[in-house]
């Protein structure tokens, strides 16, 4: 019983990042599978966590000690019955079969709010509620109580992505969180039985600006630096949990032993870490992926242990905890709710990086400065942040419009000087070209970049017009700016689905982009998420086409969802009998070549990888070409030459219960 106290605040934490990681794994296929899910499930999430302390601090200053374990018991079942209720419904709680999606952040806080909200309120209130619980028998040893609660977090950031989340499907691991719930419920109530205290009414209205601003910050930082990581890359648990493992090891080096805490080296970690981003910032984008981590890690973890030791030097005595607790989560809410909403408004890039960054130094220098020392790091990192955001702005040399939504910055490049062979406009989504259209008299029609007629997919358009008469109905999942409809020829019809209309909008402005009005082709765009949209025609029994393509990836962000074998089979009942798939799978940092083969072998499709740079034009990509015509694919092959290649096992099998990128790391480059 000595450690009850303990073990509760650590299961609880446990169980609370446990079920935020993988509420948000189920959530993002659901709502487009963009990185800006994940942010939005971090509003929610601080949101709650403001909700659940400000239930502790009503339960510890308005409510009889005795009738604390007697709320939360009743939260608590009310809690589990709703879990309860939605494995019967659902078959397995917090994953429903359907998803109301309108394309806005609001379906996804509700869709979160009817899985989620009460278990998480439950779970949120148990460190700052136990910890008032025990207060009177040690004091201000109960602080203490919140590293180990922060502990426990860390630990299931740890563990999910490389534990749970490769060996076991969402189905299966949510049954278990909710077994581990009832347990944990349990241990609570035996926790806080005949052992509450109360602290004075006076508390409620005692507000500190330090207490706001400190913990603002520092979810400030973690959410830029988490946007800055995803939007170029798979919006996964594992990378979900790298950023917010090292913000929670700030808070239990913060809130442990007094010699954990040092300004000074703290500080000097944040100056090395903002030098490190001037540097990756002069040569972007050619900045390796670990590198990239590693700075971003830096600049997170030098900025929030400065923050959260600072905020431990600002604690209140114990009777007043829960209003402090109350208010750090309040501070937290504003910061992540400056990134995740006023910040795609207000920005047109994501400028919540830098200006998080630099207001981090200047609290180093103005707000609360410890020594000469100290401000003059701050000075260092403020006028280094500034360094890093003005390299970053000239970046955009050539920059003639940006725009900005859930699905990330989309800007439009001017390449090279009109009256050049080569002038161009570029269509980029972060670093990552998505299309260009040279702008010469009579260069306009030519495709260009991953569209070519020697890529993959013109090879596939080729062979299918080779091997079969009449015009070809193909289907296309993603639009870029529509250089593919220039490989198409007079009587085919080509059906764009685009989620984005921002990317609509552009590919259809004609001073820039011509492709979809010069087409020979028929030629239509539909707004909508690809595999919802091909749902519904698969219901409405939609005419299939003789070719699908999926090329869905912003910037290399990876859709999981729409690589998985569920998914495949629905490509198959769209496509006519012996049509063909085409798969892109370019990406700077995975091969997602492995999970194409897997799922298509899964599904019995055979295939062909088309792989290489092929021309002036040309940018390196990598096609996949799947059907169950083998002349087709043997046609495809021969047009392809040299850049056809086989790859042999070992591949990765993605479905819609389980799937992670973890396999691909470990497997390393393929044949």
């Amino acid at each position: 019983m000595k450690f009850l106290p303990a073990v509760t605040v650590f299961s609880s934490a446990l169980l609370l990042f446990l079920l935020e990681l993988l509420v948000g794994r189920v959530a993002l296929p659901r709502f487009g599978g963009s990185a800006a899910v994940w942010t939005t499930c971090l509003l929610f999430f601080q949101v709650m966590l403001v909700a659940g302390y400000g239930w502790a601090h009503l339960l510890a200053t308005r409510v009889p000690p005795g009738r604390h374990a007697l709320a939360q018991l009743g939260l608590g079942l009310l809690a589990l019955g709703s879990l309860a209720w939605q494995w019967v419904a659902w078959g397995a709680p917090l994953v429903p079969a359907t998803t109301t999606w309108n394309g806005t952040a609001w379906d996804v806080l509700g869709f979160l709010a009817r899985t989620t909200a009460l278990p998480f309120l439950v779970l949120s209130t148990t460190a700052s509620l136990v910890q008032s619980a025990v207060r009177s028998e040690r004091g201000g040893g109960a602080f203490r109580l919140y590293a180990v609660s922060n502990a426990g977090a860390l630990i299931a950031l740890l563990v999910y992505p490389v534990g749970v989340e490769p060996f076991l499907g969402m189905a299966a691991q949510a049954k278990a969180l909710t077994v581990g719930f009832g347990l944990f419920l349990a241990a609570l109530v035996l926790t806080l039985s005949g052992r509450a205290a109360t602290t004075s009414a006076g508390q409620l209205g005692t507000l500190r600006l330090s207490w706001l601003v400190l913990p603002a910050l520092g979810t400030a930082l973690l959410s830029s630096a988490t946007n800055a990581l995803c939007q170029d890359l798979t919006p996964t648990p594992l990378l979900w949990a790298f950023p917010l493992a090292v913000y929670l090891l700030t808070f239990i080096i913060g809130f442990g032993d007094a010699r954990w805490r040092r300004p000074l080296l703290s500080a000097a970690l944040f100056v090395i870490g903002v030098l490190g981003l001037a540097l990756t910032t002069a040569v972007r984008p050619d900045v390796d992926l670990p590198l990239s981590i590693l700075t971003f890690g830096l600049v997170l973890f030098g900025g929030c242990w400065w923050l959260h030791a600072e905020l431990h030097e600002r604690r209140p005595a114990p009777e007043a905890l829960s209003s402090f607790y109350l208010q750090l989560a309040l501070g937290g809410a504003l910061g992540t709710a400056v990134v995740g909403v006023v910040a795609p408004v207000a920005f047109e890039d994501f400028y919540e990086l830098p200006i998080t960054v630099t207001a981090t130094g200047l609290a180093m220098v103005v707000g609360w400065p410890r020594g000469l020392k100290l401000r003059g790091l701050g000075v260092v990192a403020t006028g280094l942040s500034l360094l890093a955001f003005g390299l970053w702005v000239r970046g955009f040399e050539g920059q003639r419009e940006s725009m900005r939504s859930a699905y990330g910055v989309i800007r439009v490049q001017e390449e090279n000087s009109p009256g050049s062979p080569l002038h161009a406009f570029a269509l980029r989504h972060g670093d990552t070209l998505h299309g260009f259209q040279l702008q010469a008299p009579g260069r306009l029609d030519e495709p260009t970049a991953y569209f070519t007629r020697t890529s993959g997919l013109g090879v596939g358009i080729e062979a299918l017009h080779d091997h079969r008469p009449g015009p070809v109905r193909a289907t296309i999942l993603g639009l870029g700016i529509g250089v593919a409809a220039a490989l198409f020829q007079a009587g085919d019809v080509v059906d764009f689905i685009e989620l984005s209309p921002d990317v609509i909008e552009l590919a259809r402005r004609t001073e820039r982009f011509s492709f979809l009005s010069r087409a020979r082709a028929t030629v239509t765009v539909r707004e909508g998420e690809a595999r919802g949209t091909l749902v519904t025609d698969d219901l409405s029994q939609a005419r299939p086409a003789d070719l699908l393509v999926v090329d869905v990836f912003s910037g290399d962000s990876v859709p999981m969802h729409l690589l998985t074998v569920e998914a495949v089979a629905l490509y198959q009942r769209r496509l006519t009998p012996n049509g063909l798939l085409a798969l892109h799978v370019s990406n700077r940092y995975l091969e997602l070549v492995r999970v194409a083969a897997g799922v298509l072998a899964r599904n019995g499709l055979q295939h062909i990888i088309v792989a290489g740079q092929t021309g002036e034009l040309a940018t390196y990509s990598v096609w996949v070409l799947a059907s169950n015509d083998a002349a087709l694919l043997e046609r495809a092959r021969r047009l392809a030459g040299e850049n056809a290649h086989a790859l042999g096992r070992p591949t990765v099998v993605w479905t819609d219960d389980l799937q992670s990128v973890v396999p691909i790391f470990l497997l390393g480059p393929g044949p």
